[in-house]
This record gives C-alpha cells, structure tokens and sequence, in this order.
C-alpha cells in the first residue's frame, strides 16, 4: 500500500477526520491526503517540526524517555502527532467534535505496519 493510501485509509476510518500527513522532522511534508483542508498543511509541518523537538528536549529533561506522541487540541479541529521514527512523524487532523481515542489508536496500529519502510 502506498503512502498516500494509507493516509487515507487513516482519515476514512476516523470520525471527524479530514486531513493526515507523513512529515519530516525538518518540517517538510512528504506525503499528504484531505478531504477538507481546514487548516494550512504546509504551516502544519513548519510548526510542528519544532514542537516536536521541543516535546521531545521536554520529556528527555524530565526523565520521562522517548517522547512518542502529542496533541494540540483547539475550537477548530485537533491535531494528533505521533512519532515514526528519528526522521518522520506522522499527523491527523480531526474536527472539534471527532474521535480523536480512534485517531490515536489508528494512528498507533499504522505506525507499526509502515514503519518498516522508512
């Protein structure tokens, strides 16, 4: 299955999601797929890219270990970010009243089919 398949099949088996992409850790998408863009995917990238270093600096000084996952809930959607590997992570947008438990166990049991191929 291709990149852009599995991402989605991600947003058709999530209530309420719209959007997923595989980003780079420098914050340049590599793939994407939406059925609505309700918020801008490139910035998605941008932004993120340093969240998830700054997530994972965070949880390394409290001890916590590998940082594998995060979200940023909002009025508008939710966006659940979750780690693949050094280099990629992988990303779900979710409107407000979505299913983000299912986002985060999909996003889960996705990782660990595709991370293989990275």
């Amino acid at each position: 299955m291709s990149f852009s398949e599995t991402l989605n099949a991600i947003v058709n088996r999530v209530d309420g999601a719209v959007s997923a992409m595989i980003i780079g850790t420098d914050g340049i998408p590599v793939e994407e797929y939406a059925v609505e863009k309700i918020i801008d995917l490139n910035a998605l990238g941008a932004e993120t890219s340093q969240m998830m270093k700054d997530v994972k600096f965070a949880a390394e000084n409290l001890g916590l270990g590998e940082a594998k996952e995060f979200s940023i809930i909002s009025d508008l959607c939710g966006i659940i970010m979750r780690k693949i590997n050094d280099e990629y992570f992988l990303a779900l947008v979710i409107k407000a009243d979505g299913n983000y438990g299912k986002g985060r166990y999909v996003l889960r049991n996705t990782i660990s089919r595709i991370e293989k191929e990275f």
